[in-house]
């Protein structure tokens, strides 16, 4: 069995209009989310051993908050093809992983991880910023996800536990 969390990065700041999309860093409420939502994925008990995360500012920072927060402190990858609009993306990234890895993260983008989210049966309408989907695929190798059908086992975002 494999398991991955799927994070869509954490509240990004349009503060500075001169800034490409690329390098967008995250705002205050990003910067207190993304940790609260690790607290939250410290209750797991198995805990990705990796982080692997898109090269944009926002998702960098993410990853960062992420990794300091997280009990066992997973070391962070950067992967390029994660700053995309498209789920093959998030397949293609997950096929990659190390086989003796049996748990890791994914920290991405929509419209990316709605529509990945959506064919492993996501019902809510967005994954909202520092949204965590877990996925689990029973396989052996991270290379037969593609063809697996994989379970939706939890979500959750930060406003989630409001009362």
């Amino acid at each position: 069995m494999k398991t991955v969390f799927l994070m869509r990065h954490a509240k990004s700041s349009w503060d500075d209009p001169s800034l490409d999309d690329h390098e967008r860093p995250l705002n205050p409420r990003g910067f207190r989310q993304a940790p609260q939502m690790a607290e939250r994925l410290n209750a797991w008990l198995h805990q990705p051993q990796t982080i692997v995360t898109s090269t944009a500012q926002r998702a960098k920072d993410t990853a960062v908050l992420v990794a300091q927060t997280l009990t066992d402190k997973p070391p962070i990858v950067l992967e390029e093809k994660l700053y995309s609009e498209h789920a093959s993306a998030i397949i293609h990234t997950i096929q990659a992983l190390e086989l003796e890895q049996d748990v890791a993260m994914i920290i991405g983008h929509n419209p990316a991880l709605n529509e990945y989210l959506y064919g492993v049966g996501m019902t809510k309408d967005n994954l909202p910023t520092s949204g965590v989907a877990v996925v689990q695929y029973p396989v052996e190798h991270w290379t037969e996800v593609a063809n697996t059908h994989a379970q939706l086992c939890f979500l959750d975002w930060p406003k989630r536990l409001r009362g």
